[in-house]
């Protein structure tokens, strides 16, 4: 009986050594979240906007002002913090750039990815596109939902331009 409680004891104390690691990263991603959605609202209220709708991916965050009709970016890449924003009612359609690369190996070929936008068409033809880079395989070794999010939004802001 004794040893039955000292395996149970040992089993769980072994579990919860191994569940720190999880619960530290959880925390620091939810502290790296706040500290970019704080950066997002900062740059929204510089031109009287409120964040209504955001969503975070890996290094960025994408914010919007849906009364306002903006759209914001922050990213924090490196030691570098980027910091971008549309007017949605200066652009005329938003679409993702995708760039890839086919790769061939000895169990045949397949794409790559290497770079991620989400590019905004400004209505004047004089002024040249603004892009958001989500994912740059330089800096991300590792592609996450960057691509279904760049298609989310793609989809959202296109919407919204049409009732503008």
């Amino acid at each position: 009986m004794e040893m039955d409680l000292k395996t149970a004891i040992l089993w769980l104390m072994v579990i919860f050594i191994g569940l720190i690691p999880f619960v530290i990263a959880y925390y620091k991603m939810k502290k790296k979240g706040s500290k970019m959605l704080n950066h997002l609202k900062e740059s929204a209220a510089q031109y009287g906007c409120t964040i209504s709708q955001h969503e975070f991916c890996g290094n960025f965050i994408l914010g919007i002002d849906e009364k306002k009709h903006f759209v914001f970016f922050f990213k924090q890449k490196n030691e570098e913090t980027i910091s971008k924003f549309v007017d949605l009612s200066e652009i005329q359609s938003c679409q993702v750039i995708k760039k890839s690369r086919n790769v061939k190996n000895d169990r045949g070929s397949f794409t790559v990815i290497e770079r991620i936008d989400l590019a905004f068409s400004p209505l004047n033809k004089s002024k040249s596109d603004t892009r958001f880079e989500l994912y740059e395989e330089e800096d991300n070794m590792q592609l996450s939902d960057e691509l279904e999010l760049a298609e989310r939004w793609t989809k959202r802001i296109n919407e919204k331009l049409k009732s503008i």
